[in-house]
């Protein structure tokens, strides 16, 4: 691929090195520097506004530097610019302060509103508030060649979503690059298969600018994504034998989009033997966590953060509570450390030491009260899910009939997968709740999920029946006399 380089944007800056990480969370020993760099992808067409050109990639990298020079002040507000110029490198200036303004203005807005903070800051103090990277330093010098890891962004997403790790990180000899995550052929992800590949695809092209432009050799290669970069860096992985270790935080590949990526040409569960550490949101009987649980690598860890929706994995709260004065030590926002310092510990124990092909299962990590480890097996229902999306629904019940005494002990794991088939193949579901309801015949919930799912499939009458045994099971339940009330309307 001809990758054409349009310019390296040279601005110097200095930040104090009194960042205020909280006390859990210890700054490396290096300066960290950034830089960016803007370039396009002539081989894929992108759409901007109503004009088709090169698809823009504006390429973030972070490093560890031993460069003490004073540099020109780099405040938040250079970060979230870069938002506004990631498809449109020449946009007018005034224009990219009028977004990054706008922006936010809206996430502030939203942290005082939803999350309970309050910096007590108007938006243009926390534009200008100084970021730990400093730009344009000098890459340090080492005796040992630094690591690289590859970050992938949230659906349509820039990297600057967590800026806080990315320095983090690089301030422990870790060099991070990263590009914005987009679609085919725009910012907007209409095909879930082939934005996933889109992505995978910049991936592979940032590394290879990485590589083959910049020329910097590193030591060992990393993959950190969250959420919808989870499922890019579950293909990336696949296509790629240099991968040394992969980090999600709250991967999609988890949960319902499992289906999708299962489905992506390269899509080989046998090519997933390298080391995965996965951190998890807190709500509990979510997932079976399909992915994890079909891994074939001996080195797996997964964590629960016990305060932290899907929306906690992004730095920009964490980032507003260390902006104010009076910090607010809410759980939500310090946990973002424990999901820095996991990620430090994961990737030094397999991207910094000669461990990370061995046989060990022991995770350093001490867990708390913010980051607890998940033990339960789901590798059986996992086996149930990949044999139903290969061989088909009969197959899967066939092994169902076999295992009897196993998934007759497992009604909530079998309502989270028919959760997983629910929308694509809903006939798979109905199997799986009917063997449900005939193992657990006292269950309300067992019969509640069948009924909810026929209703789903527009079968009314058997919704009706089912919801009605539900009912008989548990009278006051309020989601079953919706449901039924729901059912009477269009029965009318």
């Amino acid at each position: 691929m001809k990758l054409k380089v349009v310019f390296l944007i040279s601005l110097f800056i200095f930040v104090s090195t009194s960042f205020g990480y909280c006390q859990d969370l210890t700054k490396g020993v290096y300066k960290v520097g950034f830089k960016y760099y803007l370039t396009y992808d002539e081989s894929r067409l992108y759409v901007l506004d109503e004009d088709t050109i090169s698809r823009p990639l504006l390429i973030h990298f972070w490093y560890p530097s031993n460069e003490n020079t004073k540099k020109d002040s780099y405040s938040f507000k250079n970060y979230i610019d870069l938002i506004s110029l990631r498809e449109d490198f020449n946009k007018p200036p005034k224009e990219v302060d009028e977004n990054s303004f706008n922006f936010v203005n809206a996430y502030a807005g939203f942290a005082k509103q939803n999350l309970g903070l309050d910096t007590n800051l108007t938006t243009q103090q926390i534009l200008d508030y100084p970021v730990l990277a400093q730009y344009g330093l000098a890459l340090a010098k080492s005796n040992k060649e630094f690591p690289l890891l590859i970050y992938a962004p949230s659906n349509s997403k820039s990297a600057v979503q967590n800026h806080l790790i990315c320095e983090y990180l690089a301030s422990h000899g870790y060099m991070i690059i990263a590009v914005g995550s987009a679609g085919e052929n725009s910012i907007n992800r209409s095909n879930n298969q082939e934005s996933i590949m889109a992505q995978v695809e910049d991936m592979e092209i940032i590394l290879g600018y990485f590589e083959d432009s910049l020329k910097i050799k590193y030591a060992g290669l990393g993959l950190m994504g969250f959420s919808s970069g989870g499922l890019a860096t579950t293909i990336f992985q696949m296509r790629n034998k240099k991968v040394n270790a992969v980090f999600s935080m709250d991967g999609g590949q988890e949960y319902g989009a499992y289906i999708t990526l299962s489905k992506v040409e390269d899509f080989d569960l046998k090519k997933t033997k390298v080391p995965y550490c996965l951190l998890v949101n807190n709500f509990e009987n979510f997932s079976i966590y399909p992915f994890y649980n079909s891994t074939v690598s001996k080195e797996k860890q997964m964590f629960r953060m016990s305060y932290l929706d899907h929306n906690g994995f992004v730095s920009f709260w964490r980032f507003f509570d260390l902006c104010s004065t009076n910090n607010s030590k809410s759980k939500f926002c310090t946990s973002y450390d424990f999901i820095s310092s996991a990620a430090l510990t994961f990737f030094d124990k397999y991207l910094k030491t000669k461990s990370f092909r061995n046989n060990e299962s022991a995770f350093d990590f001490q867990t708390n009260d913010f980051i607890q480890p998940i033990i339960s097996d789901n590798s059986m229902i996992a086996q149930l899910c990949n044999l139903m999306l290969s061989d088909g629904i009969d197959k899967g019940m066939d092994f169902i009939n076999c295992n009897q005494e196993v998934f007759s002990k497992q009604e909530n794991e079998i309502n989270i997968l028919s959760k997983l088939f629910r929308d694509p193949y809903p006939d798979a579901a109905i199997q799986l709740l009917l063997f449900n309801v005939k193992a657990h015949p006292h269950s309300w919930q067992a019969f509640f999920e069948l009924g909810f799912t026929y209703k789903l499939n527009k079968e009314l009458s058997l919704a009706k029946e089912n919801l009605l045994k539900a009912q008989k099971l548990n009278p006051e339940n309020t989601e079953i006399i919706k449901l039924l009330n729901e059912i009477n309307e269009a029965d009318k």
